[in-house]
């Protein structure tokens, strides 16, 4: 129970994260303040030169840079959404390193694909069309492919490379994606509020998070571990609606929905 705790209160931290980069201002400058912030209160505390590291980090800079452009795009609560659908891509990864899904988890997949279609069939009515939704949909893979490598390497004692020692890589992976989606003729109040996103993120939604996490992922497994917070996407649509004005359609709704029950469908069979 202690360990899915962690990572039920890192989801809630997670959940701010499109709402802080929306109102900052500037995508690509938020992810690169998170990013490096984060890296660098990382490094005080802790340092790897492991393989283990760079992996994760580099799975970890693709979803910062994504991640803060899709919010900013398709909308926060989508975003989050999206972002859940790791699972499968967790599950994917994760039979490379002998793990094999269970009929319960299958079926939650089997949801999270049904989801994906209606998502994409919306989101494909939109002025960013099926593009905006491929951005979403790889936050999820990267994060799906974050989860299965921190998992597969805390298992071996390195709970800290995955997660501490990885940030100053993922930094790295950031300033070479963000910098195409930096605004370059921002203005001051713009600069600064993404400057303070960015710092806001990077310690109170990538270093405390990620650490917390990493240690939940020492006894829970992959696939569920990307489920059992899904208390971050229903918040993250809850701040888009309240403070953007983000309502979700029906058919989005739907989708919201499936993918919940797929949450429902791994936490059950672990508390038997």
């Amino acid at each position: 129970m202690k360990h899915k705790l962690y990572i039920l209160t890192a989801a809630v931290l997670w959940s701010t994260i499109g709402l802080a980069t929306v109102l900052g201002g500037d995508p690509g400058l938020v992810a690169l303040v998170r990013a490096f912030g984060a890296g660098a209160v990382a490094l005080i505390f802790f340092r790897s030169k492991s393989f283990s590291s760079m992996l994760a980090g580099l799975f970890l800079g693709i979803l910062f840079t994504l991640y803060s452009l899709s919010a900013t795009v398709l909308g926060v609560g989508v975003t989050a959404f999206l972002l859940y659908t790791a699972p499968l891509w967790a599950t994917i990864a994760s039979i490379t390193y002998g793990e094999r899904p269970g009929r319960v988890e299958g079926l939650s997949l089997v949801l999270i694909g049904v989801a994906l279609i209606l998502m994409a069939l919306e989101t494909g009515r939109g002025p960013n069309g099926l593009a905006g939704f491929a951005t979403g949909l790889a936050t999820g893979i990267s994060y799906g492919f974050y989860i299965s490598v921190a998992r597969y390497y805390s298992r071996r004692n390195s709970s800290l490379n995955v997660s501490l020692g990885a940030l100053p890589y993922a930094a790295v992976i950031t300033a070479f994606f963000a910098t195409f989606f930096l605004h370059r003729r921002e203005s001051v109040n713009t600069y600064y509020s993404s400057v303070v996103a960015g710092l806001y993120l990077a310690i109170f939604a990538t270093v405390l998070p990620y650490f917390l996490v990493s240690k939940g992922l020492e006894e829970v497994k992959a696939s569920t571990a990307s489920l059992i917070g899904s208390l971050e996407p229903v918040l993250a649509a809850v701040w888009g609606a309240i403070f953007l004005q983000q309502i979700p359609t029906v058919t989005l709704a739907l989708a919201y929905m499936l993918i919940l029950c797929a949450s429902i469908l791994q936490i059950i069979p672990t508390n038997r």
